[in-house]
């Protein structure tokens, strides 16, 4: 029995001995931690967004007129110029309602010139009536007339009046007649040359959206069937979307890196050229956006390219290529800053972590402008500090205030 009680007695000491080493080895770790210093640097903050190229004149071309199309001169890649055929629409009815308003016209000038000799007519007899009303009324004035004679001379006399008066009433409804039928003719004779369509611009066909067979509907019925695209390809912009948070910082001017995918290579200089007041939503989107939460709206940001150092015929741009935009919309030189990822969360606050004497020491800051790398900060931290700026995990789960740390050696 006592010799079990030694056992038992010696098994606890050394487990007691083996604990209270492992707190003091414990208490003497330290974490590894990767460091940077307080610098003041030059800070240029952007805004980050995907765009699309355009050219900058780029034309829709619709047809006047509805019909089918029967004809195509033209294909995409094609350059063409001011005037030359595109596409032609059947022609047939236009040509019928041609000829139907050039018969109209010549039956309106011949009512007009039957309208005219009735009007000599009734002229004739109007003066013929006139003459027998002034004879009657002066033998009716010397008594020598009776009642019953003048009041059937001055009856006369009023119709001929009132008739030369309907005649020339229907001279000048004829005389309109003609000018309406020659308006209908000249628009009839413009639809029917509208059949062909015809280049607007010189440029290059970057569309084509039509084929022989297909009917399309022309501007003067709704919107119109857009059927070419012309583009001049000699110059380009870039176009975004920016949100309401970030367009009240943009100027026009503002410097624009662009990156555009087809050519990871090629990084292309440009500045804000145009910015949208606008968010182009109607009124409809505007309350479906209210119904589903979304109140973000974005503008129409137009971007131009500096084409001075820029080889066209190695990086040929085509239009709607994809492109990713940084717009520069400030800059603060010689202010404090810190990297990024130095910067953490502690209770709500932004704080940073301060090394000195082998301690983490908690320092609360304010963070301003940043740009890719490096962030601006104000308050309890100074130029020259060294701070802790990783491993991730470390700095977001590990430390603490006056935590033990260990810079590591960079390699």
């Amino acid at each position: 029995m006592k010799r079990w009680r030694w056992i038992i007695g010696i098994a606890a000491g050394g487990l007691l001995i083996f604990g209270i080493g492992r707190w003091a080895c414990g208490r003497d770790r330290k974490l590894l931690v990767e460091v940077d210093t307080v610098q003041r640097r030059t800070l240029r903050p952007f805004i980050t967004e995907t765009a699309v190229i355009r050219p900058v004149v780029e034309v829709p071309i619709s047809p006047d007129v509805s019909g089918e199309v029967v004809q195509i001169y033209v294909k995409e890649g094609d350059t063409v110029r001011t005037g030359q055929l595109l596409f032609t629409i059947r022609p047939d009815n236009y040509k019928m309602a041609l000829l139907q308003m050039q018969a109209a016209l010549e039956e309106a000038r011949a009512q007009y010139a039957s309208a005219q000799a009735t009007l000599a007519q009734q002229e004739a007899s109007f003066v013929q009536e006139s003459l027998a009303y002034e004879r009657a009324k002066r033998l009716y004035e010397g008594r020598a007339l009776s009642d019953a004679e003048w009041d059937a001379a001055r009856l006369r006399y009023q119709i001929a009046r009132a008739q030369r008066q309907s005649a020339e009433n229907s001279v000048r409804a004829a005389f309109h007649r003609i000018r309406s039928m020659e308006a209908n003719l000249t628009r009839a004779r413009i639809d029917y040359e509208r059949t062909s369509v015809y280049a607007s611009m010189d440029g290059v066909i970057t569309r084509l959206s039509v084929r022989v067979g297909q009917r399309v509907v022309g501007v003067g019925q709704m919107a119109g069937t857009e059927s070419i695209r012309i583009a001049d390809l000699s110059r380009f912009l870039v176009e975004t979307q920016v949100s309401e948070n970030d367009v009240v910082r943009l100027r026009v001017g503002d410097s624009v890196s662009i990156e555009i995918q087809a050519y990871p290579e090629l990084k292309l200089r440009g500045f804000v050229q145009q910015i949208g007041y606008s968010s182009g939503k109607t009124a409809q989107s505007e309350a479906a956006s209210a119904i589903s939460g979304e109140q973000v709206s974005t503008y129409l940001i137009r971007i131009g390219i500096d084409t001075s150092q820029y080889d066209r015929k190695k990086y040929p741009l085509r239009p709607e290529m994809s492109a990713l935009v940084r717009i520069y919309y400030d800059k603060r030189e010689g202010v404090l800053t810190l990297p990024l990822q130095s910067v953490v969360l502690r209770k709500g606050e932004e704080v940073v972590y301060e090394v000195l004497n082998g301690l983490a020491l908690e320092r609360k800051v304010r963070s301003g402008v940043a740009d890719d790398k490096f962030v601006e900060v104000e308050g309890d931290i100074k130029e020259g500090s060294v701070v802790i700026t990783g491993p991730y995990d470390v700095l977001q789960e590990q430390l603490a205030d006056s935590t033990p740390v260990q810079i590591q050696p960079r390699l």
